[in-house]
């Protein structure tokens, strides 16, 4: 199928799974994304987001090979990696890490939310499958988490509640207790799993 000039790569793209379609085919289709010129980070993941995630999302294609310049444009074979996985992971392909739901914050929120966030996700982020909600309030935050497994919500100044769902099982706890209650909260319901191991099961990257 020769690429049409007059439109964009996203649009070739659909156009050929509709072939695809029309024809019946079950051939798996992996996207292959390559950059010579992409050497910043948040530009990397603007660009697979938007040219190869919006195909993943609405169900067309695989997987997804990160192919990139010379000596791969200064990005380690882990950080593709990684990318590769939250892609996946953010267009709910394959589950490798821990989600986070955070709120935005406002003029509500009980406790600094960036802070506590980056505290959580380096406690809890290695837990394949297991969401895990930061809300700097009581008023949209059980709303907002519902299909969280576990919340984290602010009540009171300086005080947390944690949820398990969407019911609240521990409450007003202290700031600086209330992320390690939230990780025995999680090995209480059997989704713990410690980093070292969860580090010792990641999928090995070929050179």
């Amino acid at each position: 199928m020769q690429p049409d000039a007059s439109i964009s790569n996203l649009h070739s793209s659909r156009r050929l799974f509709e072939s695809l379609k029309e024809s019946s085919s079950s051939i798996p289709v992996i996207h292959l994304f390559h950059s010579s010129n992409i050497t910043d980070k948040n530009e990397l993941a603007l660009q697979i987001g938007m040219r190869v995630g919006s195909l993943l999302t609405d169900g067309l294609g695989d997987g997804v090979c990160l192919e990139m310049g010379k000596n791969n444009n200064g990005f380690t074979l882990d950080y593709l990696r990684t990318s590769s996985f939250s892609l996946l992971q953010g267009c709910r392909m394959r589950s490798t890490k821990t989600e986070f739901v955070s709120c935005p914050s406002c003029g509500r929120t009980l406790f600094d939310l960036q802070e506590t966030t980056a505290r959580i996700q380096d406690a809890t982020g290695h837990l394949p499958g297991v969401t895990v909600a930061v809300m700097g309030c009581i008023v949209n935050g059980p709303g907002e988490m519902a299909d969280a497994d576990f919340g984290y919500v602010g009540t009171l100044p300086g005080k947390v509640d944690l949820y398990l769902g969407k019911e609240v099982v521990k409450k007003n706890i202290p700031n600086e207790e209330a992320v390690d209650g939230l990780v025995e909260l999680i090995k209480e319901n059997g989704m713990w799993v410690d980093k070292e191991e969860a580090e010792g099961e990641k999928v090995p990257v070929a050179n």
